[in-house]
C-alpha cells in the first residue's frame, strides 16, 4: 500500500488568502523554515495502478496536477484517469467541494455514509456530477463495516454526530447523526494497516486499540491549543467545539497517543496558524522530539 499524502493543510491552505498571521507572514516573506501547503487530501493505491482519493478538496484539480501518478494516460482514449474513486470522511465543505472539479464526463464512483450522500445529491451543484447518466455512481458506506477499494479493506470508523454548519436544522433533523464524520482504516492484502483521521474530535478506548493495530496513523493536527484562534481573533470558536482536539495540553492528542510505540505517527489537516508549521519553532521540536511527524504536501509512505 502506497499512501501519498497531495495537501497537509485544513481549510485555507497555508498561506491562506486573507491572512497575516505569524505563519502565513513568513511565507509570503520568503522565510526558509516554513513551506506552503494546499487543502487536506490524501490518495492510496495497492497496486500503483488504480488510486483512491480520500475526500475532495478545494486544491484538488493542482493536486492532480503535480502528483503524475494521477495525470491520465494518453494510450487509454481522451478521457481517463487512474481514480477510481473517492472516499469522503464527512460533508465537510473542505472535503468536498474538490468533487465539482470532477465533472467532466468521466465517471466516478463516490463512496460515502447515508447522510453526507444525502446531503450533497439535495444540493444542486453537485448535480453538475450527473451531466451523463451513471456519470455518479454512489456507493453507501456504514461505520464499522468494511468495503474493498482496489485490493484495500477499507473501514469506516464513526467520530462525530455533528454535521456541517451549513446544514439546516430541518435537514439535521431528518439526516441523523450517524455516519456525520468518520475515520479510515485502510488495510492492504498483506495485512498492513493504516488510519487516517483528518477530523479526530476525542480518543475513546476502543479507538485507542485499534489505533495500536496500525503501523502508520495520519492523525488531526489542526491546531496546537484549544484557544489557538481565540487568541488571535476573539469570537472564533474553540477548536473541541469544531471537532477537532488540540495537539498540546494534559488531554490533547499528543498526550492521548504517547502509548503508541512503534507507529508512525503523522500529523496532517494542519491549520494556518498551528505553530508546528514553523521547522524551528519549540511547538514543532516538541512534537518531534514525542516521535511525531508534520505532513507536508508530498510525503509518500510505503507499508
Amino acid at each position: 500500500m502506497r499512501i501519498k499524502v497531495l495537501g497537509a493543510a485544513a481549510g485555507g491552505g497555508l498561506p491562506q488568502w486573507n491572512c497575516t498571521c505569524t505563519n502565513c507572514s513568513a511565507l509570503r516573506q520568503n522565510h526558509p523554515h516554513i513551506q506552503s501547503r494546499t487543502q487536506s487530501q490524501l490518495a492510496v493505491t495497492a497496486d500503483d495502478d488504480t488510486w483512491f482519493l480520500i475526500n475532495a478538496s478545494p486544491d484538488l484539480r493542482q493536486q492532480l496536477i503535480n502528483n503524475p501518478e494521477l495525470h491520465p494516460d494518453p494510450t487509454k482514449g481522451l478521457r481517463n484517469t487512474p481514480v477510481a474513486g473517492i472516499i469522503l470522511t464527512s460533508a465537510d465543505l473542505d472535503h468536498v467541494l474538490g468533487l465539482l472539479l470532477m465533472r467532466e464526463f468521466t465517471p466516478v464512483r463516490i463512496y460515502a455514509t447515508r447522510p453526507v450522500i444525502s446531503i450533497l445529491k439535495k444540493n444542486s451543484f453537485f448535480q453538475m456530477l450527473d451531466r451523463l447518466p451513471g456519470q455518479s455512481r454512489w456507493t453507501e458506506i456504514e461505520p464499522n463495516v468494511s468495503f474493498n477499494a482496489g485490493g484495500l479493506t477499507c473501514t469506516p470508523i464513526a467520530l462525530s454526530n455533528s454535521l456541517p454548519t451549513y446544514i439546516s436544522e430541518e435537514d439535521r433533523t431528518a439526516l441523523g447523526p450517524t455516519g456525520a464524520t468518520v475515520g479510515l482504516i485502510l488495510e492492504d492484502p498483506q495485512g498492513a494497516r493504516a488510519a487516517y483521521l483528518p477530523a479526530l474530535p476525542s480518543v475513546s478506548a476502543p479507538l485507542k486499540h485499534l489505533l495500536s493495530t496500525c503501523s502508520s496513523i495520519f492523525i488531526d493536527g489542526t491546531f496546537w491549543t484549544d484557544d489557538e484562534l481565540q487568541r488571535i481573533q476573539p469570537g472564533t470558536p474553540l477548536a473541541r467545539s469544531m471537532g477537532h482536539l488540540p495537539i498540546s495540553g494534559p488531554d490533547g492528542s499528543l498526550e492521548t497517543l504517547k502509548y503508541l510505540k512503534g507507529t508512525r505517527k503523522i500529523y496532517t489537516h494542519i491549520n494556518n496558524t498551528n505553530p508546528i508549521l514553523q521547522e524551528q519553532s519549540l511547538e514543532r521540536r516538541t512534537v518531534e522530539d514525542a516521535g511525531w511527524e508534520v505532513a507536508w504536501d508530498g510525503l509518500e509512505i510505503t507499508l
